[in-house]
């Protein structure tokens, strides 16, 4: 889909799609071709977002077009397309629904409309994404989380993404083995612990959407808890990993750290991190 929306645009401008990324001056125009949307996954939310991501593998680079002109004229979500998505690749796009509506959900640029959405994308994935990843057959987890992927792009679309994102797609454009769901997973149980103290709250809601009991405890410490029970998550659905697992170097971890402040991402986190504190998260995020 994210190819598609880039040739949409580099086929009727000048120069390449990598002209028209989200920094620079020069954006796509309404000469931009429409773009039909087929989603294949419940993951990326594509179908409803004004985003395309591009890899550049020589230059170890991954950015974004973003613009208004890149919403799909049409989407079509078709749960049956999915059945037969294999086990892990099931898991890495699922986990990235999730994390679409977390950090839509924690951003400070949130709005009642993206909490309302990114909520239920949360609630729809905790509750189907295990049955998806183990019985892939089973077509209502199937349609449930093929709904929790749009609900999750439609809250992207409208409040970003946090941390997380801008140091996935660092790891995504200096490892192109890795999978973005797995760039993800590999830093979350680190940021959790790191931002649960400045949003206990929305903590709270979030983890009682795993573990209803949360919301009976002292507000700290049912975020603290909702941190172990997202991380439960991860290693329920088989996505809990370490940059030795993913074939990250040790050594390299400090670039990477620096990497992942060229995207804004990390700016919209409720606790703004510097380039230390990413190099901190990503250490954690190494085999113990």
């Amino acid at each position: 889909m994210d190819t598609a929306k880039a040739i949409a645009v580099e086929a009727t401008h000048e120069g390449t799609s990598w002209d028209y990324l989200f920094f620079r001056q020069t954006q796509p125009t309404e000469k931009t071709l429409p773009v039909i949307a087929v989603t294949t996954t419940s993951g990326t939310g594509s179908q409803v977002t004004q985003v395309a991501v591009v890899t550049n593998p020589a230059e170890k680079y991954k950015s974004a077009l973003y613009n208004d002109i890149l919403y799909p004229k049409v989407s079509v979500v078709d749960p049956e397309l999915m059945l037969t998505v294999p086990e892990h690749i099931t898991a890495s796009t699922g986990f990235d629904v999730f994390a679409h509506a977390f950090e839509s959900y924690i951003t400070p640029n949130g709005s009642p409309y993206t909490d309302m959405t990114s909520l239920e994308a949360i609630r729809l994935t905790a509750e189907n994404l295990p049955a998806a990843v183990k019985q892939g057959m089973d077509i209502e987890a199937r349609t449930a989380m093929a709904w929790a992927d749009t609900l999750a792009g439609l809250s992207i679309a409208n409040a970003g993404v946090t941390l997380p994102h801008g140091i996935g797609m660092a790891i995504g454009g200096n490892y192109p083995h890795i999978m973005h769901g797995e760039a993800l997973a590999v830093v979350y149980p680190a940021i959790l612990q790191y931002t649960y103290k400045s949003v206990p709250e929305k903590f709270v809601h979030v983890g009682a959407l795993f573990d209803p009991t949360l919301k009976d405890l002292p507000k700290e410490e049912g975020a603290a808890r909702a941190c172990e029970v997202i991380v439960d998550f991860i290693r329920e659905i088989g996505m809990s990993t370490c940059f030795e697992d993913l074939k990250v170097p040790k050594e390299e971890l400090r670039a990477l750290a620096q990497a992942s402040l060229i995207l804004p991402d990390y700016k919209s986190h409720p606790k703004v991190a510097d380039l230390d504190d990413i190099y901190q998260l990503l250490l954690k995020s190494c085999r113990v």
